[in-house]
């Protein structure tokens, strides 16, 4: 059977942050617990479910809620009208958070009987056991149905994580935008406070590389909400500056001090106009000094700090062209700044033969979406970190959020 891409056929429409409850004004047009009463799955063959409740790269539990209909059930629905899924959550206190999604039936594909149609909704969660009502509606002819389901967001891997989440929402949804927005969620609400503990003044340097060449999409998804996280403080003590590294173009595409939450416009047009394909004829004659670039960077940076302060670099592995300027930085009239070095790799596979050994069959997928045969990860060499190697970095090598988490607990320790 052909899977149908989620998003290409059904829109999203997120709410605000959830304070104590969410209330959908879609609910008011049906009677939504009565039908949750009847018991009654329509006719449709479909499911809904939260198949997992994982950390993200937000620093935060997320979770998908899950449709499936086939859509043989939807083939001559294709007329005007909408097919809406509800959503409602409650938790372990009887509160309720609400939220819809609309399907234009005259918008399905004519062969939508070979599909299976697929629906997400995304959203944060505090941990808990949570209860989940769907109800799916086709407004053309009332015809509707109900699901329920019990799940369970676990609780934090780390104490850490349990304190920073204290003054979260405890549903909040989100909704489904086109990156880098999808990436850095700039309309949610709740924000952790990991460093809320840190009571003497101190200042904390963000540096980011957008570089087109050391940084692909797939690191900007990991990279990007991890930038956003570090600097959810929940500290009034605590400075911070953000700046973001455009080395092949040998500029700061994006500088701030002392904002927070960061100014998401213009940090977006910084990422727009780094990601584009064209480079300058300029940039290119000195493409020999961009590893220059970047020391000057994180001294003027660091001259412009005083102690205590911590430095993270935030970057995917970088490689330079031959010739170079690789000289580490000098630590000549620097405060002593803590650096940590946090270095994303993303699991990026490639494919090679099958091997006869195994019986030269495939197993799995790629994460990078097609079938793979005995893939294994690429390890891409970086010539950043050498840069620093004078300012004692830590590193941290990660590609997954529980490694930011460590990474995390360790700034907080220098901000001490």
């Amino acid at each position: 059977m052909i899977r149908a891409l989620p998003l290409l056929l059904l829109a999203s429409f997120p709410l605000g942050s959830a304070q104590h409850s969410t209330h959908d004004p879609a609910f008011e047009k049906v009677p939504f617990d009565q039908w949750l009463t009847e018991r009654n799955l329509g006719p449709f063959h479909w499911t809904a479910g939260v198949p997992r409740v994982e950390l993200s790269f937000h620093q935060r539990l997320l979770a998908r809620i899950e449709i499936h209909v086939d859509g043989r059930d939807l083939q001559n629905r294709r007329a005007d009208g909408q097919l809406v899924f509800l959503f409602q959550i409650t938790d372990h206190d009887g509160i309720r958070y609400q939220n819809h999604g609309v399907v234009e039936l005259s918008k399905l594909d004519e062969n939508v009987k070979a599909a299976t149609i697929g629906y997400s909704q995304r959203a944060f969660f505090r941990p808990g056991d949570y209860r989940l009502a769907v109800a799916i509606l086709d407004t053309g002819t009332g015809e509707h149905g109900t699901r329920e389901a019990q799940f369970r967001a676990p609780p934090a891997p780390r104490e850490f994580l349990a304190s920073a989440w204290r003054g979260l929402p405890t549903v909040e949804f989100l909704g489904k935008e086109d990156p880098p927005d999808d990436w850095f969620l700039p309309e949610v609400q709740g924000r952790i406070q990991w460093a809320a503990g840190v009571q003497t003044a101190a200042r904390l340097n963000v540096i980011l590389n957008i570089t087109p060449h050391g940084t692909h999409s797939g690191d900007m998804a990991a990279l990007l909400p991890t930038l956003k996280a570090i600097t959810e403080t929940g500290s009034s003590a605590i400075t911070e500056r953000v700046e973001l590294l455009d080395l092949s173009r040998r500029r700061a595409a994006f500088d701030s001090t002392g904002t927070n939450p960061i100014d998401w416009p213009p940090l977006k047009d910084a990422l727009g106009d780094s990601n584009t394909a064209s480079i300058d004829v300029h940039s290119l004659s000195q493409r020999h000094e961009d590893a220059r670039f970047f020391v000057g960077q994180i001294r003027a940076v660091l001259r412009a700090s005083q102690a205590p302060c911590v430095l993270v670099v935030l970057t995917a592995p970088v490689s330079f062209e031959s010739g170079e300027d690789l000289s580490p930085i000098s630590t000549e009239a620097l405060p002593a700044c803590r650096v940590v070095y946090i270095r994303y790799r993303a699991q990026v596979i490639r494919d090679r033969p099958p091997d006869p050994a195994f019986g030269g069959h495939g197993r799995g997928g790629s994460r990078m979406g097609g079938p793979m045969s005995h893939a294994r990860p690429v390890e891409e060499i970086d010539q950043l970190e050498n840069t620093l190697k004078p300012l004692n970095p830590k590193v941290f090598d990660v590609d997954n959020p529980e490694e930011i988490t460590k990474a995390l607990m360790e700034i907080e320790k220098d901000l001490k």
